[in-house]
């Protein structure tokens, strides 16, 4: 794990999503790779020059996603992306594979030099639109030790678009996650750019000394409140043109949405 992924948390960081376009075999895949490296690429130095912490390189434009894994086509999309942005900036990256394709994860941070992933089911057995999906820790972890890869694990619990097959509470979620090695939690809203409930979170830090990351719907008019309660936060929307997760990266909305976040950690 590197110097900058374990002091990442010292000030409450912004993580800028960096949001790819659909990949080969994806339905939506428009047929030009270099689109894709030249968006990417661009939307990461947008971010990186207004001043986020951190970034995530995720398969957004995928839908509808996949449980479990992609195909090798756009897995090896995703390592050369990835690995240029990792080469292309000089703050820490992570990686987000949809949905919950924890051994495709693993093994892009571990190749292209990611400081962290983030995986969605981590401890319970939910179910969504696309089917069940079974909690990954097990396999991760030992993927982890396998590999003698030093990648933080960002977990999510009970995530967006999901729900618990067995009901339980949030703080044992939390406590679940804990136990089975998670680095940092991530607390969502009920979807992309839906706010997420601060009492959650509060709920979360009560049972936890882990680092907890709000991971939908902060905004710039929410950043302060956001901030005095979570250890950071996960931005897409909020930093794109006109606010749309779909949309680019906007450098004029980064930098207003970060220099309203550093007065919210000052």
């Amino acid at each position: 794990m590197t110097t900058a992924a374990k002091q990442l948390f010292d000030n409450k960081p912004i993580i800028g999503m960096v949001h790819l376009m659909a990949l080969p075999q994806a339905p939506g895949f428009g047929g030009e790779l270099d689109v894709i490296f030249e968006r990417a690429l661009r939307e990461a130095s947008a971010l990186e020059a207004a001043g986020v912490d951190a970034l995530i390189v995720e398969n957004f434009g995928d839908e509808p996603h996949q449980i479990g894994g992609l195909e090798a086509a756009p897995v090896a999309m995703m390592t050369s992306v990835l690995t240029r942005v990792v080469e292309a900036v000089s703050i820490p990256v992570g990686v987000n594979v949809q949905f919950n394709a924890w051994e495709q994860e693993m093994a892009l941070a571990y190749a292209c030099g990611a400081a962290f992933i983030r995986v969605e089911v981590f401890v319970d057995t939910v179910v969504m639109a696309q089917g069940l999906v079974y909690p990954c820790c097990a396999g991760l972890t030992r993927l982890r030790k396998e590999l003698g890869a030093g990648v933080q694990i960002w977990a999510d619990i009970q995530t967006k678009y999901t729900q618990n097959l067995v009901a339980q509470p949030l703080t044992q979620s939390a406590k679940d996650a804990v136990d089975a090695g998670a680095d940092a939690l991530i607390v969502t809203g009920a979807a992309t750019g839906a706010a997420t409930p601060l009492d959650r979170v509060a709920d979360v830090k009560s049972v936890t000394q882990l680092p907890v990351l709000v991971g939908s719907g902060t905004t710039i008019e929410n950043v302060n409140k956001v901030l005095e309660i979570a250890d950071g936060a996960i931005v897409g929307s909020a930093l794109k043109e006109g606010g749309s997760a779909w949309n680019e990266v906007s450098l004029q909305a980064s930098q207003s949405f970060m220099q309203a976040a550093r007065g919210a950690r000052e």
